[in-house]
């Protein structure tokens, strides 16, 4: 099969597509045959070497990638008698300085302050598929699912950049038929943080909260999910990004250089940019950040930074992958790229002004 493979730390230059062994599904994995691979900032952070601390990542060489979209090809010993085990690690959103000294890119999530903090989701999720079932069946080949790849509690040893990939079955979901490969390889990463992140910030019913970077896969999810949780929700948006913002039913939508000081202070904010000590303007004294990089606090203002980090669950994911598919979520995307140009599709992904995900297809 091929495969991206990051040689050596460093820019785009360094993904080289390479011919590697197909892979053998140990017990409780499967191997999927790749119809969409996700990118997200995690990565282009993992190509530079930059990881969170407390995880054995070994390498490079390494294959990049954690949202995956495709059809299991293959299953190990156990995954076709039952359903696979519930699991998966603590793992933190961590991206590069540079992405996040840049808050025009909508993605760049950083600086994750512990990586064995965890999330842990306060109540149910959003009813965005009501008749949605949480509950998972066995794996055989021929079935189409969508999954994600915790890539650094895997250690590296695990990635989506591949023309067939290894997981284990507690990673994946089955993907609805109305909802496309390209779609459902956005979902996973972007949509269990915004998710969960909510969860985190304890806002509740009725309440105003702040999110920013709401151009952004996480925001956008997070603006939805919390408007379905009826939470009045102020926006941030990217530039010249206000009518999508708009479109996904938050309250107020305020342009990306809007001046913070003067726009009301929250008790609760997602600061999903991350915007650090310059959101602080428009958090109320005693008030809660959800945030990837926590800062000096403000003395006296008794404000609670909590680090947004995400907890693989395979049945949240399920109810979000099947909320996109009944039209209760949407997501976005820039544009799909071939896997073997995975080197300028990362060089895509960091250009400022994009609009959505940029996918990789075999």
């Amino acid at each position: 099969m091929r495969a991206v493979v990051v040689t050596q730390a460093g820019g785009p230059e360094v993904l080289e597509v390479q011919d590697r062994p197909d892979p053998e599904p140990g017990p409780g994995q499967v191997v999927v045959r790749l119809a969409a691979a996700n990118i997200n900032p995690t990565d282009i952070g993992a190509r530079h070497g930059m990881f969170p601390p407390g995880f054995d990542i070994e390498g490079p060489p390494y294959t990049l990638g954690w949202d995956f979209a495709g059809e299991v090809v293959a299953v190990g010993p156990g995954v076709s008698d039952g359903p696979p085990a519930s699991g998966g690690g603590a793992t933190s959103p961590l991206d590069p300085d540079e992405l996040a000294a840049d808050p025009t890119q909508p993605d760049s999530l950083v600086d994750a302050a512990s990586a064995d903090a965890l999330i842990d989701p306060t109540g149910d999720p959003a009813p965005l598929a009501a008749e949605a079932d949480p509950g998972v069946g066995a794996w055989g080949p021929g079935d189409q699912v969508v999954g994600m790849i915790p890539w650094y509690v895997a250690g590296g040893r695990y990635g989506a950049y591949a023309e067939l990939v290894l997981a284990e079955a507690a990673w994946i979901v089955a993907r609805p038929e109305t909802l496309s490969a390209v779609d459902a390889a956005t979902i996973p990463l972007n949509a269990l943080t915004a998710q969960q992140a909510l969860g985190h910030l304890g806002a509740p019913q009725g309440a105003e909260i702040l999110i920013t970077g709401a151009s952004g896969a996480v925001g956008a999810f997070a603006a939805q999910i919390a408007v379905a949780e009826d939470l009045k929700v102020t926006a941030i948006a990217g530039t010249d990004d206000e009518e999508f913002v708009a479109s996904l039913g938050v309250a107020r939508v305020l342009p990306r250089d809007a001046d913070l000081s003067d726009i009301g202070r929250f008790k609760y904010v997602l600061d999903a940019v991350p915007l650090g000590a310059d959101v602080f303007p428009a958090v109320d004294d005693g008030g809660v950040i959800v945030t990837t990089r926590p800062v000096k606090d403000e003395p006296g203002r008794r404000i609670t930074q909590r680090p947004m980090l995400i907890e693989h669950d395979q049945e949240l994911l399920k109810r979000l992958v099947e909320g996109v598919a009944a039209g209760g979520l949407v997501t976005r995307v820039a544009k799909t790229m071939p896997l073997e140009q995975a080197a300028d599709a990362h060089r895509a992904v960091e250009e400022r002004g994009r609009k959505g995900k940029i996918v990789l297809v075999p």
